[in-house]
């Protein structure tokens, strides 16, 4: 294929259904889209396009063949991006979308090594939208770092990839001196209010087993892990962390409950599947990954 540009044409054509509104998209002329389309056909040796002079119908091999096209795009784009932000020493920015888990522990020790390894990079973490992966596959993110758990149940997986980062437990955890503090029995520990970090308490795998040990949901659903310890800390709330991030570096007024809730989890990066990595994307995925060994 020695002119990529066909591949942007019939893709375009296959989007809107129309030489015409392909034209207008494109910024060029309908007969000039006619013939790249054409071009391509003849070097495939394939029709792509059903042509009446009412409508424009993607065919059968078509269709086979638009996602191999938009990936080559993709990758032209991102090939070209990365080139321009190498020759002007620049590596770009990056939006990424985390869920409350992730943000408060994996992503700030992955932005903790970023600040090190590349002091230019910007990067803006959307931390409380209803479905980062979503806000991914529709483009409002540039990556997004959850819990695989929540992930498979997405309606948005398929057009998505992971990659497993870190593997977490929750701990109960409650203030220094709380009346519980001793106790061995669940039911005990949660006669005190629970506070969570998730809003989204009926539809947030991780906390199924939950259900089972008290009717009443959680007291307190934050989207923020630091919101639910800075309220554990002050009162006699009980909430749920991991425990990377209060097992080895203690919380100064906070401690771990006797009791284990055994949820388990990974941590993942999402990215889309059919997009090639940016410069940027690829130095938050290492920052990442140093941060989880």
């Amino acid at each position: 294929m020695n002119d990529p540009q066909k591949l942007e044409y019939f893709a375009a054509v296959y989007r809107h259904k129309s030489f015409s509104a392909a034209a207008d998209e494109l910024g060029i002329s309908q007969s000039s889209v006619t013939k790249r389309v054409r071009m391509l056909e003849d070097h495939l040796g394939l029709r792509l396009f059903n042509r009446t002079t009412r409508s424009v119908e993607p065919t059968d091999s078509a269709r086979e063949l638009i996602a191999h096209a938009e990936n080559v795009r993709s990758a032209q784009r991102t090939f070209e991006q990365e080139a321009r932000l190498l020759a002007g020493g620049a590596i770009g920015r990056i939006r990424v979308g985390a869920t409350a888990l992730a943000a408060d522990t994996l992503v700030i020790e992955g932005l903790a090594r970023l600040a090190i390894t590349h002091p230019e990079l910007e990067v803006d973490v959307v931390v409380g939208s209803p479905d980062i992966y979503r806000d991914l596959a529709t483009g409002e993110c540039d990556l997004a770092v959850g819990d695989e758990a929540n992930f498979a149940t997405s309606q948005h997986a398929g057009a998505l990839r992971t990659e497993r980062i870190q593997r977490e437990r929750l701990v109960y955890l409650h203030r220094l001196e709380h009346p519980a503090a001793q106790t061995r029995s669940l039911e005990t520990l949660l006669d005190y209010a629970l506070a969570i970090p998730s809003r989204y308490w009926g539809e947030n795998r991780l906390f199924e087993d939950l259900h089972d040990h008290r009717a009443a949901p959680p007291r307190y659903r934050l989207n923020s892990l630091s919101a639910c310890l800075s309220l554990a800390s002050r009162t006699d709330v009980i909430t749920l962390a991991p425990f990377s991030l209060v097992g080895h570096e203690r919380h100064p007024t906070l401690e771990i409950a006797r009791i284990d809730p055994r949820i388990e989890f990974d941590l993942v990066l999402v990215t889309v599947a059919r997009h090639a990595m940016t410069p940027a994307a690829r130095a938050f995925r290492t920052a990442l990954l140093n941060a989880s060994g």
